[in-house]
């Protein structure tokens, strides 16, 4: 197996970066915190987020609740099976590319169920009815609140550090498009990664992604020289991640990097050597459909121009569907330069 090193990405203390006085003033702590997040975006993409909302507790609790779910038959989870989101993105319910893509010999190997905003009616999530599954809901649903508040509070950050309102970028998100995407990467030989991966290498479409991950390692990102390195867990923390769309708002300087899912590090060289099962929880913000983005006018001058066409955030992530899952087309950098072929997946959820 190729030799891959550890990424050092900057550990972001979200409650420092949350703080506020008794006159509700941000502190000291709470602006070096929000600086300290701008630089580390700017420099990777990636960042780890300490003590979000989000606690260990939580997460494990809904760890629980989707290793049940995965551990249920094939015919009993096909029962709500996914349709990929014509302009919204990933497919609602259950998604297996190894089962469902039209040549599931170069899928990634995995599965997952995704859920949007649980009170949209319009397009309704869709859950079994089973008492386990009802618990999940609700817990889910908690954990999407949690999680879009803290998209909020990162988004503030990010708008103050370049001179804006905290709140310029809330109302883009007030609809509460995002995504939760729970992924269970099965148990398999090494031997199976020789023409596949966990999840291919891949941007992610929107705001900014938080993930979180099961003692397992395989996650990489992609180097400024092209390069992988791994993304190990760390206890307490979330990755989060920039997103296409939140690159294109602030002009190309918080790139959207490019990062997969493989075999882990300590992985025996035997292609019969066993690989153990993988679990993560995902949660992709994503801006209203409508958006308009375009490069934020802070940040474009003559000696910056804007790097980017404005785009509806819709039409974004429909492109980039039709161009990653349906067409089945090379994965390419906000350049234009080819980063590495695609397999034939059905799904858009990767962490």
């Amino acid at each position: 197996m190729t030799s891959f090193g550890k990424m050092d990405l900057s550990i972001i203390d979200y409650q420092a970066l949350a703080s506020k006085d008794a006159q509700s003033t941000r502190t000291p702590l709470s602006l070096k915190e929000r600086s300290r997040l701008y630089s580390a975006l700017k420099d990777t993409g990636f960042a780890y987020l300490k003590h979000p909302r989000i606690n260990q507790a939580t997460i494990d609790c809904l760890f629980g609740h989707t290793k049940k779910f995965f551990a249920k038959p094939l015919e009993e989870k096909i029962k709500i099976k996914g349709e990929l989101e014509k302009g919204r993105g990933p497919s609602q319910g259950y998604s297996n590319p190894a089962k469902l893509a039209q040549d599931p010999k170069t899928s990634d190997l995995k599965e997952f169920f995704g859920m949007y905003y649980d009170e949209d009616t319009e397009k309704p999530n869709q859950w079994l009815e089973d008492e386990g599954s009802k618990a999940m809901r609700k817990d889910l649903v908690a954990f999407f609140e949690s999680c879009h508040i803290v998209i909020l509070e990162l988004l503030s950050a990010l708008a103050e550090e370049v001179g804006l309102p905290p709140e310029a970028l809330h109302p883009y998100v007030a609809e509460k498009n995002h995504f939760i995407a729970c992924l269970h990467y099965p148990g398999t030989k090494a031997d199976a990664f020789q023409f596949r991966t966990r999840a291919a290498a891949h941007t992610d479409y929107g705001c900014l992604t938080l993930l979180f991950n099961d003692s397992k390692e395989g996650l990489q990102v992609m180097t400024r020289n092209g390069t992988y390195e791994y993304v190990p867990r760390i206890d307490d923390c979330a990755v989060l991640n920039v997103g296409d769309l939140t690159s294109r708002f602030f002009n190309g300087i918080l790139p959207s990097t490019v990062h997969r899912v493989v075999q882990p590090p300590s992985t025996s060289t035997d292609p019969n050597a066993e690989i153990p099962s993988r679990y993560s929880l995902a949660f992709f913000g994503h801006y209203n459909l409508s958006t308009l983005v375009k490069p934020l006018d802070a940040l474009v001058s003559e000696s910056s121009p804007a790097k980017f066409e404005p785009i509806e955030a819709g039409e974004h992530v429909k492109a980039r569907v039709r161009q990653l899952h349906v067409a089945g087309h090379s994965l390419r950098e906000n350049s234009g330069s080819v980063v590495q072929s695609q397999p034939n997946s059905v799904v858009s959820a990767s962490a």
